[in-house]
């Protein structure tokens, strides 16, 4: 029973629908057995850099190709879209209305760990490593090395800022007022462009563990997408000029 009716549709395929291609409104579609469909054409894959000179090298390099315009469904102008740290580089619209994902970028940063409590220690080596060194960072770096030796501690929190009492020892107590937002420069995005310089919330927990929290609300974000909107428009001017480009961010 199975068998005959495979044989019946197998039979009626073969009869009634026959490969044939259409084009319509610049898009080519195929008959099969469910109907037309659109044709789908070989796409571009990305191309995965992570620093904005090799993402400027590489559309320069593919804009000199003089016949690249239309050839395998790749037009210009190339669109750049600078979605805060991740940038993609698209053709032009197809004739199918897609689009070619020519490049994608995505900077090589550290872990900041921001937001997770750590060692006096841990987090004296991550600003040390990990941020650009500034005259806040080293005061920063100093307050906390006076709570590194400290054997027990006790919290006076106003909610705003913190005093740490400290006791080394048998007898030696020491008030610390711990400044609750300082201003730092982590590195968070690409090393083409100066990082961004925001405030943090410090925290010292009862446990002697400390954390740093994001206090500016995101505001570094869109300041950074700022850097690199500004970045690429300098070095890809001549481009834009011709419209072989549109940076948008």
């Amino acid at each position: 029973m199975l068998k005959e009716l495979a044989e019946k549709i197998e039979q009626l395929v073969e009869e009634k629908v026959k490969p044939e291609i259409v084009e319509h409104e610049g898009v080519d579609y195929v008959q099969t057995a469910r109907g037309f469909e659109a044709l789908r054409k070989p796409s571009t894959k990305a191309i995965e850099v992570n620093s904005l000179e090799g993402l400027v090298k590489m559309i320069k390099n593919s804009l000199k190709d003089a016949e690249l315009d239309g050839m395998y469904g790749i037009y210009k102008p190339f669109v750049v879209n600078i979605d805060f740290n991740r940038i993609e580089v698209m053709s032009a619209l197809c004739e199918d209305k897609s689009r070619n994902y020519l490049a994608e970028a995505n900077p090589m940063i550290p872990r900041l760990n921001i937001g997770y409590d750590m060692s006096v220690e841990e987090m004296i080596i991550l600003l040390s490593t990990s941020f650009i060194p500034t005259e806040n960072t080293q005061k920063f770096i100093e307050s906390l090395s006076s709570l590194r030796v400290v054997e027990e501690v006790e919290f006076n929190d106003d909610g705003v800022g913190q005093t740490v009492t400290a006791k080394k020892g048998a007898s030696m107590n020491q008030k610390y007022q711990i400044q609750p937002i300082v201003k730092l420069k982590p590195i968070r995005t690409y090393a083409e462009i100066e990082q961004v310089e925001s405030k943090f919330l410090f925290r010292v927990n009862k446990g002697g563990t400390v954390c740093l929290r994001e206090a500016d609300g995101g505001q570094w974000k869109y300041e950074t997408q700022k850097r690199i909107v500004a970045y690429l428009e300098e070095h890809l001017k001549e481009e834009i000029k011709a419209n072989d480009v549109v940076v948008i961010g």
